[in-house]
Order: structure tokens, then C-alpha cells, then sequence
């Protein structure tokens, strides 16, 4: 009986070997099928068929979700990219300039004249660690998006992949449960608590943020667009995806744009993005939460560390599986611990 179980054991593994490159793409078709599940039980309910629901709701949002935030974010990224590009080669003008008007507002340069009173460095060197942080930062966001214009190809065959799977999903997303509910190594409720988890942190993460970051994404944009600041959709997209980030969201780059302006000589505009930053901060706190009713209790240091690791690890995919992965360890952490318990007590 070993013989068999080694060889099945060996032809799972190539298996998954060869679809490892196409893991996240069908992920991330599986979170966007668990956010579309109650709409085609609603559609279901009403003696509609699975296979045709399915194919609507995959439609629907492949049309007004997919392809628009693909093709923004490609045209985004390439305005990015070459703007970015500029100012790394020519390190005399934009990028070193903007860190040199930041070092000499009052209250930065105040407060570097504190702290070099403090420690024993010269005003030339910690303005030279800026200078370099900003040189980092700029070529960090340079390598980020040039990598999106690269794989740009490749983009669009994980988007189809991404299509395709979200509408199987759906499909056959009962028998799927069925069939993790029987071969779980879990208990049957434990098995429920895994799977309910998953479904409150998809639509904690994706569905919140989608909604939360396009918002703010729109609000800034159209602010932009009212001050006359350039690069609107650069701006939005880093709005759109800093709005993922927990903790921390879209805040550096709107109050980033706002200083720019200011430090153009703009401080009109500048002031008026610095309300619209503070307001986006509202708008996050206000939207993010009518749709995170009953979503899993992710604490938000592991949820942004989390994000944070998995962008790391996976690049974009990451902040989006990311915190759904660390919601799971803390699920499985708890089953864990009570069977324990519960063992202990038995004895």
C-alpha cells in the first residue's frame, strides 16, 4: 500500500509545481468568487440558473472592475515610471530639489537643528542621509512600477486566468465546500469557523478596500484636477493602493502631494490638498467600516504587518492575501489551543 500512496504523494507534488506559477492569480479569482457568492444565491433564489448567474456576475465584474483598474493602473504606472526615471537622472533637479525644500521648512529644519544639538552628526551629513532616503525612495517607487510595465504580458494572462477562475469558482463552489468539509483534517465546525473566516476577512480586505480606496482615489483625483496638479492618475493609483496598506493608508501620498504643491509656490493648492488629505482620512474611517460588520477580528499591527510581508513575499498579490493568510493562522492558532483545552479536560 506504500507504493501507491509514495507515487500519488510524487505526482501531487509536480502538480503543484506546475501550477505554482499561477497560484495567486487563482487566489485571487477565488477571493473575488467568495465577495460575488451571496449575490448568486440571491440570483439562485429566485429560480435563476448557476451556470448563467455565474457568467453575469463574472462579467459584471470583470467590465467594471478588472479591466478598468488594469488599464488605470497601466497607464498610471507608465506615467509614474518615466516621470520617476526623470528625476533620477537628472538627481540636480526634481527629486533632490523637492528633499531640499522639505529639509528648509521651518519646522523640519528646526527640528534637525534640535537634533543635530543632540547627537554628535553635522547639519551636511543629516541632510545628506535625506537626501539619500529620498534618492531610495524615488528609485524603490521607479523599480515598482517599471516591474508592472514589464510583466505587463504576463499581467494580462493572470487577469484572464483571474476571470476565468473567479466564474469556475462560483460554479462549483458548493461542491468545492462540500469537499473540503469532508476531507478537512478539522471537525466539521472547525472546518465552518475556517471557511467563515475566509469569506469575513475577503470581503474585510478586498471588498472594504476596494470600496474605501477607490473613493478616496476619485476624491483626490477630482481635487487634483480642481488645483491644477499634474499626474492625476499617477496620484490616484498611489492613493488606490496606499488605501490597502493598514494603519498607515493613503495618508503619505495625499500629504505628500500637498507639501509639493506648497513648496512649488502653489499654497493655495497646497492647503486646499491638505484638508482633502485630512478628509480622506475620515472617508476611510467612515466607509471602511459599513462594510467590516461581522468581518473577522484581525488585529490591525498583525493585519499591517501582514499586508506589509506579503508584498514582500508575493509583490502586489501580497496585501491582498496577505492579511487573509495571517486571519487564518490566528483562526487555526485558536482551534489549536481549545482542542488542547478541551483534551486536558478529557483526561
Amino acid at each position: 500500500m506504500m507504493g501507491p500512496r509514495i507515487f500519488a504523494g510524487l505526482i501531487a507534488l509536480l502538480f503543484f509545481y506546475i501550477v505554482s506559477p499561477l497560484a495567486f492569480p487563482i487566489a485571487m479569482g477565488g477571493v473575488l468568487a467568495v465577495l460575488l457568492a451571496p449575490w448568486l444565491a440571491i440570483f439562485e433564489k429566485k429560480k435563476g440558473s448557476t451556470v448563467l448567474g455565474s457568467f453575469i456576475l463574472t462579467f459584471a465584474i470583470t467590465m467594471v472592475l478588472l479591466v478598468p483598474v488594469s488599464f488605470l493602473t497601466f497607464f498610471a504606472a507608465k506615467t509614474g515610471f518615466h516621470q520617476l526615471q526623470n528625476w533620477r537622472l537628472n538627481p540636480s533637479s526634481s527629486s533632490t530639489g523637492f528633499m531640499d525644500s522639505v529639509i528648509h521648512l521651518p519646522m523640519i529644519h528646526t527640528g534637525m537643528i534640535w537634533l543635530t544639538s543632540k547627537i554628535p552628526v553635522e547639519m551636511s551629513e543629516l541632510v545628506g542621509v535625506f537626501q539619500d532616503l529620498g534618492r531610495s525612495v524615488v528609485a524603490r517607487i521607479a523599480e515598482f512600477l517599471g516591474g508592472i510595465l514589464s510583466h505587463l504580458p504576463g499581467m494580462l494572462a493572470s487577469l484572464g486566468l483571474m476571470v476565468v477562475s473567479v466564474y469556475f469558482f462560483l460554479v462549483d463552489g458548493k461542491r468545492l465546500t462540500l469537499f473540503f468539509k469532508k476531507n478537512s483534517v478539522f471537525t466539521s465546525q472547525q472546518t465552518d469557523q475556517l471557511m467563515k473566516t475566509a469569506a469575513e476577512m475577503c470581503r474585510s480586505v478586498i471588498l472594504a478596500s476596494l470600496v474605501s480606496g477607490g473613493v478616496q482615489s476619485v476624491i483626490e483625483v477630482l481635487v487634483c484636477a480642481l488645483t491644477s496638479t499634474p499626474h492625476l492618475a499617477f496620484i490616484g493609483l498611489l492613493v488606490f493602493i496606499g488605501s490597502f496598506i493598514p494603519i498607515v493608508g493613503s495618508a503619505p501620498i495625499t500629504l505628500t502631494v500637498a507639501i509639493h504643491q506648497i513648496i512649488e509656490g502653489r499654497p493655495e493648492s497646497g492647503i486646499v490638498l491638505l484638508i482633502t488629505a485630512m478628509i480622506l482620512i475620515g472617508v476611510d474611517n467612515a466607509v471602511r467600516p459599513l462594510f467590516l460588520k461581522g468581518s473577522a477580528n484581525l488585529h490591525p499591527f498583525l493585519a499591517f504587518i501582514a499586508a506589509f510581508g506579503g508584498l514582500q513575499t508575493w509583490g502586489f498579490w501580497g496585501v491582498f492575501l496577505g492579511p487573509i493568510v495571517a486571519a487564518l493562522f490566528i483562526v487555526v492558532i485558536q482551534i489549536w489551543l481549545e482542542s488542547g483545552k478541551v483534551q486536558k479536560l478529557s483526561k
